[in-house]
């Protein structure tokens, strides 16, 4: 089977990288059911970041105001999405951008510190590089 070459985090946006994730997915086998509500849960990150984001370009600040917004906790209504829900497209998306950062399509996960600490059970022991040079969450309350 043909690999597709390694995009470099300049060259890797967001959308194109979402569909190769989804080929991985299917390629592991994943279910039609599985594969319909990641892509659901994509949406929602494609609406809020934009497909051609570049995804060396997400950092924590952006991922925190995504954690925040109206495009992961509101349905079109303006009604509240569920917790479940919530907490399931946040899972999809930290997978997501840990598979990136094992592809080397990122160098650092983008993730605030309360998402990040549940990402560790997402790789293997040990292999989450800390992010320390990210700009500050904006939003974060300042001393």
């Amino acid at each position: 089977m043909n690999e597709k070459p390694v995009l470099s985090k300049v060259e890797g946006t967001l959308h194109t990288t979402i569909d190769e994730y989804i080929e991985h997915l299917k390629a592991q086998g994943k279910s039609e059911r599985t594969l319909y509500t990641y892509g659901k849960d994509f949406e929602q990150i494609e609406a809020y970041f934009g497909p051609d984001k570049k995804l060396g370009s997400i950092l924590i600040p952006h991922v925190s105001g995504f954690l925040k917004s109206d495009a992961l906790l509101k349905m079109h209504g303006d009604k509240d999405r569920s917790e479940i829900t919530v907490r399931k497209t946040v899972r999809v998306f930290r997978m997501f951008l840990v598979w990136c950062l094992e592809r080397g399509y990122i160098a650092k996960l983008p993730l605030p510190k309360h998402v990040l600490s549940k990402a560790e059970g997402d790789m293997p022991r040990g292999r989450i590089p800390e992010v320390t040079d990210a700009e500050p969450d904006p939003a974060a309350p300042t001393d």
